[in-house]
């Protein structure tokens, strides 16, 4: 699974962060609170996550250059320290720094604070429409995996931009993939360490996601088979979830039950974190 990397990725010239990112991140609301019908907790949450204001920048002429000729060595050889390289040089010059990353992420750590805010919020709610939902799903005898569609539908029910299909597509996948780890978990009654292996799963995936799109494009050339080029896809997810997972549990240590903008907050941290140690690679 994954996002298609068809396009050309975003060039020089451009903003960093495309003008419409903001309104995609505000309009991934507060589930929860839809079910209960209580619009000001959702706006008071909204309110919470609505980025600050930043100055445009416009991204340098050739600005993945380096990643992708590194990217091209890593796909040739499997060399991880090819693939550190290609990390640490798209997020220095391509993406203009680590904190650029995080920021051009915000609508995947939005959706991902919502997520952890829905998971924990269906355990352990006492509100009657909350638990109705619940109760009206467990009713169906679903499978897990149309379980996790139809919380997933919760989480991200507006729009059908880029960046929310790829928001979709990295939930289901971070889902199958607990399953795949723990066939017998319940997603409708989650411990916290189910719905953090979430969390990292997630992110990861959405790591890939982006990377995927702004410089994957050369893992469908004919220079590679398909078996080799999704050995490759394969190796650079599972290296960036190790990563990212990393930076998720060391921050989790002093936010043990975070709220849902101090959730956005904890993973936008995790993901700067993660590629200022790219950086030093590059």
């Amino acid at each position: 699974m994954g996002t298609s990397s068809s396009s050309s990725g975003p060039g020089g010239g451009v903003p960093f962060d495309p003008p419409w990112l903001d309104s995609v991140a505000s309009e991934i609301g507060s589930p929860l609170e839809q079910i209960s019908d209580d619009p000001s907790q959702s706006e008071q949450n909204l309110q919470q996550i609505e980025p600050t204001a930043q100055p445009v920048e416009i991204a340098p002429p050739r600005r993945f250059g380096n990643a992708r000729r590194h990217l091209g060595e890593y796909a040739s050889s499997g060399d991880r320290g090819s693939l550190k390289k290609a990390l640490g040089n798209y997020s220095r010059k391509g993406m203009g720094g680590a904190s650029k990353v995080a920021s051009r992420m915000r609508t995947s750590t939005s959706a991902g604070a919502g997520l952890f805010n829905f998971l924990q919020g269906v355990r352990d709610s006492t509100d009657t429409k909350v638990r109705d939902w619940v109760n009206q799903l467990t009713s169906k005898n679903l499978s897990a995996y149309e379980v996790a569609d139809e919380i997933i539908d919760q989480v991200i029910s507006t729009g059908g931009s880029l960046e929310e299909e790829s928001c979709k597509d990295s939930m289901a996948q971070a889902m199958s993939d607990l399953l795949t780890i723990d066939p017998d978990v319940d997603l409708l009654n989650m411990d916290n360490d189910s719905i953090w292996t979430v969390m990292e799963l997630f992110m990861a995936n959405e790591a890939f996601n982006r990377l995927n799109l702004d410089i994957g494009q050369l893992f469908e050339s004919d220079r590679y088979s398909p078996r080799e080029a999704v050995s490759r896809m394969n190796d650079m997810r599972e290296y960036l979830k190790s990563e990212i997972s990393a930076q998720i549990q060391e921050l989790r240590t002093d936010t043990s039950n975070p709220t849902k903008a101090e959730m956005n907050t904890l993973l936008q941290s995790a993901i700067k974190i993660t590629f200022e140690v790219f950086e030093e690679e590059a």
